[in-house]
C-alpha cells in the first residue's frame, strides 16, 4: 500500500486548515481518512496530485465548516449535560463535608461516612471532571498547565484532609505534596499569567496574594492545631 511522504501529509493539513477547519481533533481525524484515501488511489496507480483532487471531490470541503459547526454544536451540548451532572454532584460533596465536619465536631453518627464520601468525591469525581472541562476550554499551553496543577494540587491536598480525618497513614506525602505544586506550580504560573494578560497588573497581583495568604492561613492553622495536640498529650500524662 502507498504511503505518504510528511510534506504531503503536510499539504493535505495546510488544505484542512485552509477550508477553516480549526478544531484539533477535527482535524486529526478528517487528516487522517483524507490521507487513507490518497492512498488508496495512488495503489490504482495515480499520482499525488491527482489522487488530493479526486479525494476531495469525494469528501467535499465545501462542507467542512459545515462539519466543524456541527461538531461544535454536539460537543457544546455534550459539556453542558456534563456540567449540570458535576455541578449537582459538586453541590452533594460540598454538603457531605460541610455536615459531616459539623457531626465530627459533636462526636455525632455518621460524621465519617459523610466526610469520607465527601472528599472522595471531590478528589476522584468532581476536581477531574471539572478540570477536564477546563482543559477543553482552554487552548493557551500556560493556562493548560497552570490549571492541571491546581486540580492536581486540590485532589492531593483532599484526600491529604480525608487521610487526616479518618486517621489514615499518608497524610504527611498528600498534604506537603499537594501544598508544594500548589505553591511551586500553580500559584507562579497562575500569577504570571495574569500578570500578562490583566491590564491592571495590581489587581492581578493582589488575586494571587489573597491565594497565598489562604494557604498560609491554612498551613498556619494545621501547625497550631498539631501544637495544640502535641500540648495536650504532654500535660495529660
Amino acid at each position: 500500500m502507498a504511503q505518504l511522504k510528511q510534506h504531503q501529509v503536510d499539504s493535505i493539513y495546510d488544505l484542512l486548515l485552509t477550508h477553516g477547519v480549526s478544531y484539533e481533533s477535527l482535524q486529526l481525524d478528517l487528516l487522517d481518512h483524507i490521507c487513507c484515501m490518497v492512498e488508496q488511489k495512488m495503489d490504482n496507480g495515480l499520482e499525488f496530485d491527482e489522487s488530493l483532487s479526486l479525494s476531495t471531490q469525494e469528501f467535499g470541503l465545501s462542507k467542512l465548516s459545515e462539519i466543524q459547526e456541527a461538531t461544535f454544536h454536539l460537543l457544546t451540548l455534550k459539556l453542558n449535560k456534563m456540567k449540570k451532572v458535576i455541578g449537582v454532584i459538586a453541590i452533594l460533596t460540598a454538603a457531605f463535608v460541610m455536615l459531616g465536619i459539623v457531626l465530627k465536631l459533636y462526636h455525632s453518627l455518621g460524621a465519617g461516612l459523610l466526610i469520607f464520601s465527601g472528599f472522595s468525591l471531590a478528589a476522584v469525581v468532581v476536581f477531574p471532571a471539572m478540570m477536564y472541562i477546563d482543559l477543553k476550554n482552554q487552548s493557551n499551553a500556560l493556562q493548560k498547565t497552570a490549571t492541571i496543577c491546581g486540580y492536581v494540587a486540590g485532589i492531593l491536598l483532599s484526600l491529604a484532609t480525608l487521610f487526616k480525618f479518618m486517621h489514615w497513614p499518608g497524610f504527611y506525602l498528600l498534604y506537603y505534596s499537594g501544598l508544594a505544586i500548589l505553591v511551586g506550580l500553580f500559584l507562579p504560573l497562575y500569577t504570571f499569567r495574569n500578570y500578562k494578560t490583566n491590564e491592571n497588573k495590581i489587581f492581578a497581583l493582589a488575586k494571587s496574594m489573597l491565594i497565598m495568604a489562604g494557604v498560609v492561613t491554612i498551613w498556619a492553622s494545621y501547625r497550631m492545631a498539631e501544637h495544640a495536640r502535641v500540648l495536650m498529650e504532654m500535660s495529660a500524662q
